[in-house]
């Protein structure tokens, strides 16, 4: 369970009981009747010892729905079920429209808004700042967009809130709620992060770190505001740092990128295979397909390795999702091959053959072998923060099998034991639920806590300064 339950416990009494558009009961409905019915995690997380208490929370999550009054009370609400689930794939989301803040008549009519004009507002005394340690205090984003102070605020599920004090969009004004937290443990939060447009955002962990909450968040004593452990570039990159090493950025491993991934990873080959050194960053790499991480195995190879066993859920949902999937792959030629496609067709025959509710094994572990070690590079090393995930985090445990490769940085996203994302929209207020359909048989014992890298690096300094270093001892 990745939410606290006592959190239910506060949530009745501050939900306002004004008109309602949709019934958040109704949606609930929907969300727990897809999970229980889809979820392939759902039997790992639910069982004869928590059976029990598993009922319990959905009648208080019903209760609460019954009473939740818009669109972003009702979000929390179906939040606190969807982060039961030790799955971080599976998730839930809402959704506004951006809003252009240059645009004074957009900025008009968003201020005239309920979304606007119903955001919670505190009135805040004399603010002063508290040490670094301290969670509360004032806090600016690292491009000073938003100044916050963060206060004691026990009202419904928080600890604290955080309360805009100055904003250079005029889409948010002094007073108003920009984040809830409630406290994990005596560094760590949860939170409920308003958006940019006012849209709600779960964030299951922000710690506080030196004066910095969470990537984004610095105290303003701070004469520094660095998160090292970033990187947000979303271009395919390629340098030779100097003689002896090479580095490459890799963003992502979309399956909409292949054709450019292939393009990339041959230009480069040559100059790879020429110098000792490699440092791969995949920091941010929010995954994609495991495909587009295939071409890097032949540096990190050292010996042959089993890989994990995959399961399809089978289910009548899946089996839609699957069919929408194959559609899209007829259509996108060019980054899908038509072996992968017709195996994808194979697939979703023999799903159809079975049992609801049952699991159908994907091929079997396989043995992981190729015709050689290559001499070049001869020592690697691989860059992830946690926003490493899924795909990502693939290259992570073939690098573990590597006894020449180092990862560096923080432990990944830890979205690893469950996969392949179908995403639906719900009844009403139309969140994208999004509900895995495979799972894995070894890697389920480190989703949600990712994998540890062999050298945690600091904030101090440049994380490749850092890592430039360690991959040449």
């Amino acid at each position: 369970m990745r939410l606290n339950m006592i959190w239910l416990a506060f949530l009745l009494p501050v939900i306002s009981l004004s008109a309602q558009n949709c019934a958040c009961s109704e949606e609930l409905h929907y969300v727990t009747g897809y999970y229980e019915a889809n979820l392939p995690g759902f039997k790992d997380n639910v069982n004869n010892r928590n059976q029990a208490g598993y009922d319990a929370m959905k009648k208080q999550l019903f209760e609460a729905a019954r009473q939740a009054a818009d669109k972003s009370e009702c979000f929390k609400v179906l939040t606190y079920y969807v982060e039961f689930f030790k799955d971080n794939h599976s998730h839930i989301s809402m959704e506004y429209p951006v809003v252009n803040d240059q645009n004074p008549e957009l900025v008009k009519e968003f201020l005239n808004s309920p979304l606007f004009l119903n955001r919670e507002k505190i009135s805040l005394g004399k603010i002063e700042q508290k040490p670094l340690e301290d969670i509360e205090g004032i806090y600016q984003t690292q491009d000073s967009a938003y100044t916050i102070a963060i206060v004691p605020s026990k009202k419904g599920l928080r600890d604290y809130a955080g309360v805009i004090l100055e904003s250079k969009t005029p889409l948010w004004v002094p007073g108003q709620v920009k984040m809830e937290l409630k406290r994990k443990s005596d560094k760590v939060f949860e939170v409920f992060l308003y958006m940019r447009n006012h849209s709600l955002n779960f964030v299951p962990q922000m710690e506080l770190k030196e004066g910095r909450l969470g990537d984004n968040w610095f105290k303003t004593s701070l004469k520094t505001r660095n998160s090292y452990n970033l990187n947000l570039s979303n271009e395919l990159e390629f340098r030779e740092i100097d003689a002896e090493t090479n580095y490459m950025r890799i963003p992502s491993f979309s399956g909409h990128l292949t054709a450019r991934m292939d393009d990339f990873y041959n230009r480069y080959d040559s100059l790879i295979r020429s110098k000792p050194y490699l440092i791969i960053d995949v920091r941010n790499n929010g995954g994609g397909s495991d495909r587009n991480v295939n071409p890097l195995l032949p540096y990190l190879y050292t010996g042959p390795f089993k890989d994990d066993v995959v399961d399809i859920y089978v289910t009548k949902d899946n089996i839609a999702v699957f069919e929408q999937w194959y559609a899209g792959r007829l259509r996108d030629t060019v980054n899908f091959d038509s072996l992968s496609t017709r195996y994808m067709r194979y697939e979703i025959d023999e799903m159809k053959k079975l049992p609801q509710q049952s699991f159908m094994q994907r091929g079997s572990s396989s043995r992981i072998k190729l015709d050689r070690v290559l001499a070049k590079p001869s020592k690697i090393a691989i860059m992830v923060n946690k926003h490493c995930a899924s795909s990502c985090e693939t290259l992570l445990f073939w690098a573990k099998k590597s006894k020449k490769t180092i990862l560096v940085g923080e432990n990944s996203g830890g979205y690893v034991g469950y996969g392949e994302i179908g995403g639906v929209k719900t009844p009403c207020y139309k969140y994208t639920l999004g509900c895995t359909m495979t799972r894995y048989r070894k890697q389920r014992k480190y989703e949600v806590v990712g994998v540890a890298p062999d050298y945690r690096l600091d904030n101090q300094t440049d994380w490749l300064t850092q890592t430039l270093k360690l991959v040449k001892e």
